[in-house]
């Protein structure tokens, strides 16, 4: 089988192609032919060591990605994401096939895009953990920033679903994109949130500073660690740790997520698929196709 390799921490060059022999399934898991892998920030840092802290017993060659979409042996279209940390790296879903834990992935509904499907599980499943963290009702309100991006769009239309009164930041260029995702109000990133004006705060963007925008007692949710401010003012702070759940992939896999695919390259091309993410300006997800 064909895997894209990292040997050592680096630049985008870092990414070898390289084969191995395919795996047996064993111990419960299965086999599954990857058709796409969708390129995730996560992977970029991943490769140029910025998150080796979270795998410090990693050494190369390890193949990165989390986000995957194919068929199981028995020939069940799936998706889902390999969670990578808690792999130490062991498996990642830049190949051409890999064994797979079946929580990890859920059936992908008849006739779909298996490239398209790619770009859903991990920031999907994050979103949805995110808000289950914040635990906002429906009629409360909600702002969600890098609404423009894979965990914010989610977020936007699942919080809609579930009822809240939701406003996005929006890229330049992303507002009447962000509007169609259902949010009430879309703000532009250059915008600065009334302070105290929401019941919470969904920090898909890496802005600490948004927790201002969260009225007192209310909740702020970060995506990664980083991002999350100090509490004040009574905020509960919270910062979601994605983890597989097979039940919730499968429900939002099946929901009619609006997503969206920047451009794909052969799985050979992960290291310009990783230039190109680098360089901004990307809408939508790149995917690998193996």
């Amino acid at each position: 089988m064909r895997v894209v390799e990292v040997q050592r921490y680096g630049g985008a060059d870092a990414l070898r192609v390289a084969r191995r022999p395919a795996p047996e399934p064993a111990g419960g898991l299965v086999r599954v032919r990857v058709a796409a892998a969708a390129v995730n920030p996560v992977d970029v840092a991943t490769r140029a060591g910025y998150m080796a802290a979270l795998a410090p017993d990693l050494t190369g060659p390890f193949v990165p990605g989390w986000d995957f979409a194919g068929v199981t042996d028995d020939g069940r279209p799936v998706a889902g994401f390999v969670p990578w940390f808690e792999q130490g790296g062991r498996v990642g879903a830049y190949a051409s096939v890999l064994l797979a834990d079946p929580a990890w992935f859920a059936p992908v509904p008849a006739a779909a895009d298996l490239v398209t499907v790619s770009t859903v599980p991990l920031n999907a499943v994050t979103a949805a953990q995110a808000l289950r963290l914040a635990g906002l009702t429906a009629g409360q309100s909600l702002l969600v920033t890098g609404a423009s991006g894979g965990v914010g769009g989610f977020a936007v239309q699942l919080a809609v679903v579930a009822g809240l009164d939701v406003t996005a930041v929006a890229s330049t260029g992303d507002e009447a994109y962000v509007a169609e995702l259902g949010a009430k109000t879309v703000l532009p990133r250059t915008a600065t949130p009334v302070a105290g004006s929401f019941d919470g705060v969904l920090n898909a963007a890496s802005v600490p500073a948004a927790i201002a925008a969260v009225r007192d007692g209310g909740v702020f949710v970060a995506v990664t660690d980083p991002s999350a401010p100090r509490p004040e003012r009574g905020v509960r702070v919270a910062t979601v740790h994605v983890t597989p759940d097979r039940e919730l992939l499968a429900e939002l896999l099946g929901a009619g997520l609006v997503t969206r695919v920047a451009g794909t390259l052969p799985l050979e091309e992960a290291a310009e698929a990783h230039r190109r993410l680098e360089a901004g300006g990307l809408r939508g997800k790149l995917v690998l196709t193996a």
